[in-house]
């Protein structure tokens, strides 16, 4: 990507959390990957995953870099208005980066990064607040899988199980999660134990920034339901501090 004409001096009187030699530091990295690579990305991902992520970051290290921090400081390293971009066109990416979001900067061509992440996926166990993709049944009968020490994890779980001759058995047919159900850490468990992994990780690429031209690469749709995910989320931090 073509280097900015400007050295440009940026304010950190908006910035949180770290000195200002901490902050210049790294909007002067998040610009010198600007210039260092020729595609930007922003991206978000489905049920993240840390280790998936850094699984990924490893694989793509050769030529290109993930970047997920403060949005905060990517959007002053971009720049926020047609004056203070860093780069041509730049800050329409910059009005983008909002909630969970990353950024991806590659030097491997658009075609094969697109291909690349619309095939990918990894199936994980779902965690607590996470949407049940599918509905999870155990049929009434024996848990001969598991010793009869179990019986007392599976009743703190809320399971309808009893102990029947040093045997686990469930006392009727039972749906561990219906598909829809924003899990509880109860249902989050059980389906660990019984070895369901229904969360599905994916890195969805939202927009692509490319020698000063910015492509969305989803629809409206798409872009409305993250956002109104974000603000939902949003609500649920206020109303937590607020008790």
């Amino acid at each position: 990507m073509p280097k900015s004409k400007r050295a440009r001096v940026v304010s950190l009187t908006k910035t949180q959390s770290q000195g200002r030699a901490g902050k210049a530091a790294n909007i002067e990295r998040i610009q010198g990957l600007c210039d260092e690579f020729s595609t930007i990305y922003l991206y978000s991902c489905a049920n993240m995953r840390t280790n998936l992520l850094k699984r990924l970051r490893n694989e793509m290290k050769d030529d290109s870099q993930f970047y997920m921090g403060k949005n905060t400081l990517a959007r002053l390293a971009f720049g926020k208005t047609k004056e203070t971009a860093y780069l041509p066109d730049l800050e329409k990416l910059s009005r983008n980066i909002r909630g969970d979001v990353g950024i991806l900067f590659t030097n491997k061509p658009a075609d094969e990064v697109e291909k690349y992440f619309s095939e990918y996926s990894e199936i994980d166990f779902a965690r607590a607040g996470n949407v049940a993709a599918e509905t999870i049944t155990r049929s009434k009968g024996p848990c001969s899988q598991f010793p009869s020490s179990m019986y007392e994890p599976l009743r703190k779980l809320q399971l309808p199980v009893v102990l029947n001759k040093g045997i686990i058995e469930f006392e009727e047919d039972y749906a561990i999660c219906v598909k829809g159900d924003v899990l509880s850490p109860e249902q989050a468990q059980a389906l660990k134990i019984f070895e369901h992994k229904i969360a599905t990780f994916k890195v969805k690429l939202l927009f692509r920034y490319r020698e000063g031209r910015l492509t969305r690469l989803v629809s409206e749709k798409t872009l409305e339901e993250l956002n109104a995910t974000e603000q939902m989320q949003t609500e649920d931090d206020e109303e937590s501090k607020s008790e």
